[in-house]
């Protein structure tokens, strides 16, 4: 059986209104009036024809409370006791705009297809704002389908941008976070040709701020070389111009600063330098007083090798291998020769290795080098062996000092640099080890 579901204080009181006799009406709650209506306890006053409440039954005498008004001596009446089927009534939601009009049994037939009933969302959404924040909310039945379809919170929606599926009262939100939004650039930039703000999506945004945007602050380029410049993306090329010899001198001094770093990192540094030239091409870097300042850092390298297993060495008659280290931006390698042609002596080596930037280099090579071997005593008696290269030996040798084809040149040194009884004393031999510190100098030509 129907009710009128409701809390509302209006509908919960709307009214019935019965027909009487006389053709005079009287409003009932209508949540009383089905109740009683189930029950079989609605009678009718034969006198007035109005409907009796259960405070107006007194076994089989009855008091009107139309005919007998409050205050007036009760006097007993006898009634026929008649039910109210027979009487018109109207819709209780006659207010809402319902035109209905029936007996009274039929009441509770019309409230269960009333399409001004009011129900709860299907999709059960409440209030959300003002006194009612919270409570269910209930539409008409001839609304439900318009509700759920264009006006419920709850209701799922496409969002335009992305094409995800969003509750309603959750769009607002989703839009702070849709990757797809469409968003103008945070430093108002615009897009090349065309006026106004240009439009991208929320997550093109870190890409654009990183690598496109013009407007955007960066650190110049030599920064991790020691200039501290920050400026917009567009004005870079204007700073690597303008402030060329000091990124130049930074490099540089970098370089010197890390030439026992690992090759990679050398590359790096060297290919700034490669950069910085083609940046400046119509400058003679060679005749520049600024280059001719920087050479001996171009031109000297050093390399302090502690090489251990020496018994093993000796007594094996191995040929040992340094790493590759750098002589400005020539490649170079030291070799060791632990019983040089049985001769008991140690011969020490140099060879020019091929490199990456030989094709900027001048060639042939032409060098004074070193050979200190540590006194793990003092420090200080230490046993030297230098020698400068000149043009006999460049005619001599031609493939040690030439730009190299292969892998690497031939290599070029002492045959003894001291013997291997002399090496094994204690005041070089030390923990089975010693220590040979190289050091060469790339001298001009000819």
């Amino acid at each position: 059986m129907a009710k009128l579901i409701t809390d509302n204080p209006v509908e919960r009181d709307a009214l019935l209104y019965v027909t009487s006799g006389d053709g005079s009406s009287k409003g009932w709650r209508v949540d009383l009036l089905v109740e009683k209506l189930s029950e079989g306890k609605l009678l009718l006053c034969s006198n007035c024809g109005g409907l009796l409440r259960d405070a107006c039954i007194y076994e089989e005498e009855f008091r009107c409370g139309v005919c007998i008004p409050e205050g007036v001596a009760w006097q007993p009446v006898k009634m026929n006791r008649t039910i109210v089927d027979e009487k018109m009534i109207y819709c209780p939601l006659k207010w809402r705009g319902c035109g209905w009009s029936d007996r009274v049994s039929a009441a509770v037939h019309h409230l269960e297809e009333c399409v001004y009933y009011p129900e709860v969302c299907p999709l059960g959404c409440v209030s959300l704002e003002g006194e009612r924040k919270g409570e269910v909310i209930k539409i008409e039945r001839r609304n439900i389908l318009e509700h759920v379809r264009d006006s419920c919170h709850l209701r799922e929606v496409l969002c335009e941008y992305c094409e995800g599926k969003v509750k309603a009262s959750e769009m607002n939100p989703h839009l702070e976070d849709c990757d797809e939004f469409p968003l103008h650039c945070p430093n108002g930039c615009s897009k090349e040709g065309e006026e106004g703000l240009r439009e991208l999506k929320r997550k093109d945004i870190p890409v654009h701020l990183d690598n496109h945007c013009p407007l955007q602050k960066v650190q110049c380029a030599y920064w991790e070389h020691g200039c501290r410049e920050e400026m917009e993306r567009r004005q870079t090329d204007t700073h690597e111009r303008e402030f060329f010899h000091i990124h130049f001198k930074l490099s540089m001094t970098d370089i010197k600063q890390k030439q026992t770093d690992s090759t990679e990192q050398l590359n790096a540094y060297a290919n700034r330098i490669a950069i910085l030239e083609k940046q400046n091409s119509d400058k003679d870097l060679q005749n520049s007083s600024l280059t001719k300042a920087l050479l001996p850092h171009l031109r000297t390298g050093k390399l302090e090798w502690n090489v251990k297993e020496v018994k093993q060495k000796i007594e094996n008659k191995d040929i040992t291998y340094s790493d590759p280290f750098y002589v400005g931006l020539y490649k170079c390698q030291c070799i060791i020769y632990w019983d040089f042609e049985s001769t008991d002596n140690v011969g020490v080596f140099i060879r020019i290795m091929r490199g990456d930037f030989d094709e900027k280099l001048h060639w042939p090579i032409r060098y004074r080098r070193t050979l200190v071997l540590i006194n793990r005593v003092n420090n200080k008696d230490n046993f030297v062996n230098s020698r400068e290269l000149t043009n006999e030996d460049l005619e001599k040798y031609p493939n040690s000092f030439k730009r190299p084809t292969e892998h690497e040149n031939n290599g070029l040194g002492t045959r003894s640099l001291i013997s291997n009884t002399k090496l094994l004393e204690e005041k070089y031999y030390e923990q089975d080890s010693v220590a040979l510190h190289i050091s060469v100098e790339v001298l001009p030509s000819l």
